[in-house]
C-alpha cells in the first residue's frame, strides 16, 4: 500500500528521445533509455514527428540557448526536458500545445539558479519539475499547473506564498524548507499529496492549511525529532518517513483516524523505546497488521489497516 508516484512525477528511467549536438548524436546515445531515439540538433524526420512524446534537449554547452523551432511542431509531445540556461529566453511559442510536463535541468548541471520572466504565461503545463535547479516561481506563469510542482526553497527570490497561490495543484514535492511556517506558506487548498524533503524543522507543531492532504512523504530531514503536529492533517491516509536519523517521538500519529498505512524506515531507533509498547499502541488504534524491525541498520515500522 505504498504511496504511488504514478502521474505525480516525470519518471527518471522512462524511455525518451534525446536531441543532442556533437556530444550526443544518433547512434551514439549515452544511456540505454535513448537507444534508437537519438536526434540531431533541430532535425526530426517526418516519420518521427508523431512518435515523439518525451524529449530531452542536451546541447554541448551554454552557447546554445534556444529550443529548436521544430520542437514546437511536435503534435504528441507530452514531456520536455531542457537545460537550466534555456529558461532565460524561453517563450510560450517555443512549446507545443500538447506539452503537459516540463523539467528544467539536465544530468550534468550542478544546481544552477533559474529566474522566470513573470510576465509570460505557460498555460498548458500541468507538471513542473524544478528540483534540479535553484529557481524562483510565479503562479501566474503556470495557470494550468494542476498536477505536480517539484521545487527547492533555496532561491532568495522565491516566495513560498506564490506556491500557495496554485489553487488547483494536487501534488507538491518541496525541498529544503527551514521551518513549519515555510511549509504552511507553500500550502495550497486542494493539495492531495505533500512531499517535504531535506527540511530543517524539528517537529510539525503549528502545521495548518492542509485539510485535503491524503498522502505525506517526509525524507532526509536531519533535524526532525518529533512527528507532533501531523495529527492536524484531518484527511491523512498514507504516511512515509525515511532518512530522518534524529526522530525520537512519534507524537499522536497512531490516533489519526483517517490514517490507513504508514511506514518509518532508516530513521535510527530512538523512536522505539519499547517495541512491545509500540505495537500495542498501534494495535489499539485499529492497525491490524504491524511489521516492526527494531534492530540493525535499517529500522522499520510498517502498519496498516485492512479494509
Amino acid at each position: 500500500m505504498a504511496i504511488s508516484y504514478l502521474d505525480k512525477i516525470i519518471p527518471s528511467g522512462s524511455p525518451r528521445w534525446l536531441m543532442g549536438q556533437t556530444l550526443h548524436l544518433p547512434g551514439k546515445e549515452k544511456f540505454a533509455g535513448y537507444k534508437g531515439k537519438g536526434l540531431s540538433w533541430g532535425v526530426i524526420e517526418p516519420d518521427q514527428l508523431n512518435a515523439i512524446d518525451m524529449l530531452g534537449l542536451w546541447p554541448d554547452d551554454t552557447s546554445t540557448t534556444h529550443i529548436p523551432p521544430i520542437v514546437a511542431t511536435l503534435p504528441n509531445l507530452k514531456t520536455l526536458i531542457i537545460p537550466s540556461w534555456f529558461v532565460a529566453d524561453l517563450k510560450p511559442a517555443d512549446l507545443p500545445a500538447s506539452l503537459e510536463a516540463l523539467q528544467v535541468g539536465v544530468a550534468n548541471e550542478k544546481k544552477p539558479k533559474v529566474y522566470w520572466n513573470k510576465t509570460l504565461v505557460f498555460p498548458n503545463i500541468q507538471i513542473l519539475d524544478l528540483g534540479r535547479v535553484s529557481s524562483d516561481f510565479y503562479a501566474g506563469c503556470f495557470t494550468g499547473l494542476d498536477r505536480t510542482l517539484t521545487i527547492t526553497a533555496d532561491n532568495k527570490k522565491l516566495s513560498l506564498q506564490e506556491i500557495g497561490r496554485c489553487e488547483k495543484l494536487a501534488n507538491l514535492f518541496l525541498h529544503k524548507t527551514a521551518s513549519v511556517a515555510d511549509i504552511n506558506n507553500a500550502g495550497t487548498p486542494n493539495l492531495q499529496f505533500a512531499g517535504w524533503m531535506e527540511a530543517k524543522n524539528t517537529d510539525f507543531i503549528g502545521l495548518e492549511g492542509f485539510n485535503q492532504v491524503r498522502e505525506v512523504e517526509i525524507k532526509w530531514n536531519k533535524a526532525l525529532t518529533s512527528l507532533e503536529g501531523l495529527e492536524q492533517l484531518p484527511q491523512l491516509e498514507q504516511l512515509e518517513i525515511a532518512g530522518c536519523p534524529k526522530l525520537a517521538n512519534l507524537g499522536d500519529i497512531a490516533s489519526v483516524k483517517s490514517l490507513k498505512w504508514m511506514r518509518i524506515i532508516d530513521c535510527g531507533s530512538a523512536w522505539i523505546p519499547n517495541d512491545t509498547e509500540l505495537k500495542r499502541r498501534f494495535t489499539q488504534a485499529g492497525f491490524e497488521k504491524i511489521r516492526l524491525e527494531p534492530y540493525g541498520r535499517h529500522t522499520l515500522l510498517e502498519a496498516w489497516k485492512v479494509l
